[in-house]
């Protein structure tokens, strides 16, 4: 009970150190945890929602056994408000009742997350890093693409990455090393930009160590960039700007009431399947402008706000603001909202940097 308490208050932002006394799982909860997170990664494969109900399932059960004595604070309040007032837009809106389910789930991963670092703490790790490690070492692969050789998954070697920013493990400097090879290894351009934000919050610049390794890593890992991965530096947007370019048209095109409160959960996919190219191309590529698509200006202006409320919890802890501010940035040319392991790894990861306070590290 003391360790809940002392969660609750440092959400509440009475001050860092509570992670000595965060909670402490109990070894079968553990177990049944990675059990239950490796049957959701494998279950990413065969599409639908299964995967991210068992995600979303077993972290939301996890937050009312242990949240129960957390007092509403402001930031939660705020958090709660705008977060029930964008489902109950997308709820209301046209589109299918699985494609509002679908957006509603995927809206809740990174907040989840965010809770239950903050609540549960450095424990989560246990259940998050064993299972996904072992996951990617048996599920990674290269593949040739027209752009040459790239390792799959980037997306869930950055979570990796981020969960390993705030572990204190031994070998977990190391493991997270491995992890930013695979991103780079990827050759996705806004995942490798997104570690680069991620990795800003873990520097200590106060150091001149630090700069004096920095400089030297920084400058071998720009040569093998340069040298082994020329796609990290192509300036195409692979026929994006084309797409949002008549999404936009379409927008303001539409009546009121559509630019107000959107097209609907699921016509963004809805649209683009009548394009020749959407087998290659697939989705929007930008979460920011489906959000202001499918749910109007009023559900932009709460999912903005909702970033400014999660922004605000964390703005204690440099490297926890950085975690979500990589986040944002990813879905600015990706589809990172259905990515729902990412934005928990994300979620849970920034939360535990928020709760251990601005010395972190």
């Amino acid at each position: 009970m003391k360790a809940i308490e002392t969660g609750a208050a440092y959400y509440a932002g009475q001050g860092p150190g509570a992670d000595s006394q965060a909670v402490s799982l109990p070894i079968w909860l553990v177990l049944a945890g990675n059990l239950l997170m490796g049957a959701s990664l494998w279950l990413i494969a065969a599409g639908g929602m299964a995967a991210k109900l068992i995600l979303l399932g077993f972290w939301i059960a996890m937050l009312c056994a242990y949240a129960r004595p957390v007092r509403i604070t402001s930031d939660l309040l705020a958090g709660s408000l705008v977060l029930s007032g964008l489902i109950g837009v997308i709820a209301t809106g046209n589109g299918a009742n699985l494609e509002k389910l679908r957006l509603i789930g995927n809206l809740l991963m990174l907040p989840v997350g965010l809770l239950v670092g903050l609540v549960i703490g450095r424990d989560s790790l246990r259940v998050m890093i064993p299972v996904l490690v072992l996951y990617l070492l048996l599920s990674s692969s290269f593949q040739m693409t027209h752009e040459g050789m790239r390792l799959n998954q980037p997306f869930l070697f950055l979570g990796l990455f981020a969960l390993c920013s705030v572990a204190r493990w031994r070998g977990c400097r190391l493991l997270a090393a491995g992890s930013a090879l695979a991103v780079l290894l990827s050759q996705t351009r806004i995942a490798v930009l997104a570690m680069l934000v991620n990795l800003l919050g873990m520097i200590r610049f106060s150091r001149a160590m630090t700069w004096l390794v920095g400089s030297v890593a920084l400058a071998v890992a720009g040569w093998f960039a340069m040298s082994h991965l020329p796609r990290l530096f192509l300036t195409h947007g692979s026929g994006r700007l084309a797409f949002w370019q008549d999404f936009w048209g379409m927008w303001q095109g539409g009546p009121a009431g559509q630019r107000w409160l959107g097209f609907g959960a699921g016509s963004v996919e809805e649209i683009l399947s009548g394009y020749q190219s959407f087998a290659s191309f697939g989705a929007l590529h930008n979460d920011h402008f489906r959000m202001l698509f499918e749910s109007g200006t009023i559900g932009a202006m709460l999912w903005v706000a909702g970033w400014i409320v999660m922004l605000w919890t964390v703005r204690h802890a440099r490297l926890a603001v950085c975690i979500l501010l990589s986040v944002m940035l990813t879905m600015v040319t990706d589809n990172t909202l259905n990515y729902g392991h990412y934005l928990i790894c994300c979620g849970i990861a920034a939360g535990i940097a928020a709760r251990e306070g601005p010395h972190h590290g």
